[in-house]
């Protein structure tokens, strides 16, 4: 038998540190964006936040359980190891159903932001919602399938002052929450298709869009679907800490994944002020970086130019633009738009917050431009 074959650790712990970097990165780079450079911080922000907090606990548990006998044959492994071990995946396992919901639950809030169709709301929450009551109903079985809870771990080592649920039991439970969660993903990636299907630009960039935004629920689709293979190993009673090696490996991919995808929608502000360094470093003098480096200024809320294309239903009222050239700045008179060009003589931008009051949106920019928009449930 080959050393990967007889001892798991190493491959779990690797992919278990891997990711969680590659998510925590992700997450970052995601609240500077928010914070820094478009200062809109929102729900969907903050739920990508605690979902990370709980992956955090998930890979906590799993690296302490390294050292009890994840990944490892029960031959390896003295009674109290195995138990321990046995104990710490069943504190893991808990905390899957809502790291998982909570990933679905950002994407959804951002796609609700975006969406005008009521229906596209609606279809989003009635899908959520459906989603939460399995969670909870799968979490509440994995709490409560063996009594008392301990009863999980004792029983390898003998115990018999206790019962557990059926496995096929626990098994049918979870493919069926990892059916409604690829369910659940499916209609979370067809909304933004749904969505710029509307818009006035060319099938390439709708397609780029859509697939941008619907991302994170691919990805995450893609994962469960894979993890859903390895659930029979759940099943098995002998040399359990071994059998499982696969799911705990897809445990943490599944959900650091998600929470991945689900940020690098969010990173296009960081990615067009780093091409702007990019290009006023090549070029620091005359007009260009002039307009570049106010553009790159901190401190002032910046409209999320993407956000706005995806919300036809804004409107931008009384902009005047300022051209900027190398001899002075002019404003032709009477001259208005209704897109955002050069940035006016003041310095400031006009700014929307997606998160106004709940009747309606409107902002005013010091410019003299006000962004209004109605929320989906309220266009008619």
């Amino acid at each position: 038998m080959s050393t990967e074959a007889a001892d798991k650790r190493s491959t779990i712990l690797s992919v278990t540190v891997i990711f969680f970097l590659i998510a925590c990165l992700a997450v970052s780079l995601r609240c500077y964006v928010r914070i820094k450079l478009l200062r809109a911080f929102g729900p969907d922000d903050v739920l990508t936040l605690c979902s990370l907090f709980l992956l955090l606990s998930g890979v906590v548990l799993i690296l302490m359980g390294l050292g009890r006998g994840f990944g490892q044959h029960i031959g390896d492994l003295s009674v109290e190891h195995y138990v321990v071990g046995v104990k710490y995946w069943c504190l893991a396992q808990i905390s899957y159903p809502p790291t998982v919901f909570i990933i679905k639950s950002s994407i959804a809030l951002y796609l609700v932001r975006i969406a005008i169709k009521p229906i596209h709301v609606y279809t989003i929450y009635i899908s959520m919602v459906l989603f939460f009551v399995y969670n909870v109903v799968f979490f509440v079985f994995l709490i409560a399938q063996c009594r008392p809870v301990s009863f999980f771990w004792r029983q390898f080592e003998g115990a018999t002052d206790g019962h557990c649920i059926p496995g096929k039991t626990i098994a049918a439970i979870a493919y069926g929450h990892a059916a409604l969660s690829i369910l659940t993903d499916i209609i979370l990636g067809i909304i933004p298709a749904l969505v710029v299907s509307d818009l006035q630009i060319s099938t390439r960039t709708k397609a780029a869009v859509a697939m941008t935004l619907a991302l994170g629920s691919i990805s995450a689709s893609i994962c469960t679907l894979t993890r859903m293979t390895y659930i029979a190993d759940l099943l098995t009673g002998y040399d359990y800490l071994y059998a499982i090696s696969n799911v705990i490996i897809l445990t943490i991919v599944e959900s650091a994944v998600g929470i991945t995808a689900c940020c690098l929608a969010t990173l296009k502000p960081l990615i067009r002020s780093f091409l702007d360094w990019s290009e006023r470093s090549m070029n620091s003098t005359g007009a260009f970086h002039t307009r570049v480096k106010d553009r790159m200024g901190t401190g002032r809320t910046k409209v999320d130019d993407a956000e706005l294309q995806l919300r036809p239903d804004l409107k931008i009222i009384g902009v005047t633009t300022t051209i900027i050239t190398s001899i002075g700045r002019d404003s032709p008179p009477g001259f208005r738009h209704s897109g955002f060009g050069p940035i006016p003589e003041d310095g400031n931008e006009p700014s929307y917050s997606p998160y106004g009051s709940v009747n309606s949106r409107q902002r005013v920019g010091s410019c003299g431009g006000v962004i209004q928009a109605e929320p989906a449930c309220h266009i008619k």
